[in-house]
């Protein structure tokens, strides 16, 4: 068999033909199968004729692998090669389905050279590879696959959420005890809360699990692990009551500043909520805050204003918070209530014999 690479080249196009239809994934496979000539010659007609989308090719190869038509899977992949269709994905799937056709061990090493041709390091690509290998159930090359993705851009919460999803089909511990932990780590989004309720929820029945089963040391190492994921240096949150617009602007060591225009920062500083703004009928919130964190606080001290935009504040004040190793059993927590006015209040928090203090408004 001639590798994928030289068949990529070599394929003989029929220009000549007219356009066709496009066809489903099911005609495609049966217009193959009553099809004349050799399989390979078939599926070259699948291509040069008629247009098959990126997810109707995954939908022929998807049903030819749970069928075990394996061949049957690496005849359409090939074809789909030397028609052009060069996606990572691709040679990732064609290598999978190449391995359970048995074929030698040399054709499958090729096929993987040729994704490194075609495969920048992309992360947005590596996710859609991922999850195309994981219809495959090619559950541990993906994991792979997003481990090296998480080295290039570990701040993409798309990603851990993805290798979760994957993880918990592989059932394999370590890949979900590494997810989650990631979850809770990088995932920040909207909805953050409920996806860390449900990281910690696994990594915790996978700790319960071992130690029934007699292997507390490995139950304890998770727990270890999660905690580490899960832990805050630095927390600061603005808490008030009424319908009203307050921004908590925070300027970090390094002067960088995280507020609602920019909520992320170079150092990972994070503005992760912000309730400011009225409600549709303008009565008064129940209770608002904004809250900015830092996983890894920066040596230094960090300024922070508070800033009323307009609305109505309960006795026109509000409260800052600040919290030292959030998430974690050392955990502490020192507040200071703030009166609102017209112009910013400015406060500053720093280590004084190792805990966070909030300093007087200057």
């Amino acid at each position: 068999m001639t590798s994928v690479a030289a068949t990529a080249t070599a394929a003989t196009r029929l220009d000549e033909a007219p356009a066709q239809p496009p066809l489903s994934a099911r005609q495609a496979l049966a217009e193959v199968q009553n099809g004349t000539g050799e399989p390979a010659e078939r599926w070259d007609r699948i291509f040069s004729q008629r247009q098959l989308s990126d997810a109707q090719l995954a939908s022929v190869v998807q049903i030819l692998h749970e069928d075990r038509r394996y061949a049957q899977a690496v005849d359409c992949l090939e074809a789909a090669v030397r028609a052009g269709r060069a996606a990572p994905w691709l040679f990732d799937v064609l290598a999978v389905e190449m391995k359970l056709a048995g074929r030698p061990a040399e054709d499958v090493g090729r096929v993987l050279q040729s994704r490194l041709d075609y495969g920048a390091a992309d992360v947005p690509q590596m996710l859609l590879t991922a999850a195309m290998l994981s219809r495959f159930d090619a559950f541990d090359q993906a994991l792979t696959l997003l481990r090296d993705a998480a080295q290039l851009n570990p701040e993409t919460p798309e990603l851990w959420l993805l290798a979760r999803s994957i993880a918990d089909k592989s059932g394999d511990q370590e890949w979900r005890v590494w997810s989650c932990c990631g979850v809770l780590q990088h995932v920040w989004n909207r909805g953050y809360e409920t996806r860390h309720a449900e990281a910690m929820k696994v990594l915790s029945d996978l700790a319960t699990r071992l130690d029934r089963a007699g292997k507390s040391p490995e139950a304890e190492a998770i727990r270890t692990r999660q905690r580490e994921a899960r832990r805050v240096d630095l927390q600061i949150t603005l808490k008030w009551v009424g319908a009203a617009d307050l921004d908590l602007i925070v300027r970090d060591p390094q002067d960088q500043e995280c507020s609602y225009r920019n909520r992320t920062t170079p150092t990972l500083g994070r503005l992760l909520r912000e309730d400011g703004g009225l409600n549709a009928g303008g009565a008064a919130a129940e209770a608002r805050s904004e809250v900015f964190l830092q996983q890894k606080a920066l040596t230094g001290t960090y300024n922070f204003s508070v800033r009323f935009v307009l609305g109505k504040v309960a006795s026109g004040t509000a409260v800052v918070e600040v919290v030292q190793n959030a998430g974690t059993p050392a955990e502490t927590r020192e507040t200071k209530t703030i009166r609102l006015g017209e112009d910013d209040v400015s406060l500053s928090t720093e280590i004084k014999q190792g805990r966070w203090v909030i300093n007087p408004t200057p």
